[in-house]
């Protein structure tokens, strides 16, 4: 599987994205910008997370959002301006990525919630028989999954999955 990866963040340009959308980036999270800046699953287009939380036992993905990327569909910045105000019920959170079909990935920032969520925005395991989420999303639907308490071990996950199927890692979100 090939990842794609930008090519890191200045640390004034983290404080200042942090500052847009409100929040405080945890260190973990920081630490992924400056080094990375997003990542994109090139080749195939995606792969699957094991996740035990929905019937078919898997969610998809596809990418972590970078700042001022080339494509404005896997910018941070763009993707909570057209999406964000979905998530108006949730307070610290920021879109940090994305699967296939439009569902999100969400970083919780600070509170008792904290940690990155799987956001059911299309509605894909509305019909569900498990319904296990964890936030109740607006109108019984677009639910969000906990998938991990922290944004370390979220990527962690994403390591161990693209490094057992031959993670190859290229510049050029």
């Amino acid at each position: 599987m090939a990842i794609l990866t930008g090519a890191g963040l200045g640390q004034s340009d983290i404080d200042l994205l942090a500052k847009n959308f409100a929040v405080t980036f945890p260190d973990d999270y920081r630490d992924f910008l400056a080094k990375y800046n997003g990542l994109r699953v090139e080749s195939p287009d995606y792969c699957d997370l094991p996740f035990d939380k929905v019937d078919n036992g898997y969610v998809s993905f596809d990418a972590l959002f970078g700042h001022d990327v080339s494509n404005e569909n896997y910018d941070i910045s763009v993707m909570n301006d057209e999406l964000l105000d979905e998530l108006s019920f949730i307070g610290n959170a920021v879109i940090i990525g994305i699967d296939p079909g439009d569902n999100g990935y969400v970083l919780i920032t600070e509170g008792e919630q904290s940690g990155v969520y799987y956001w059911d925005r299309s509605c894909l395991h509305v019909d569900d028989a498990k319904q296990d989420y964890d936030i109740a999303g607006d109108e019984d639907s677009q639910h969000l999954y906990l998938l991990a308490g922290t944004f370390q071990q979220f990527f962690d996950i994403l390591s161990g999955l693209t490094i057992k199927k031959g993670m190859s890692v290229s510049p050029g979100l």
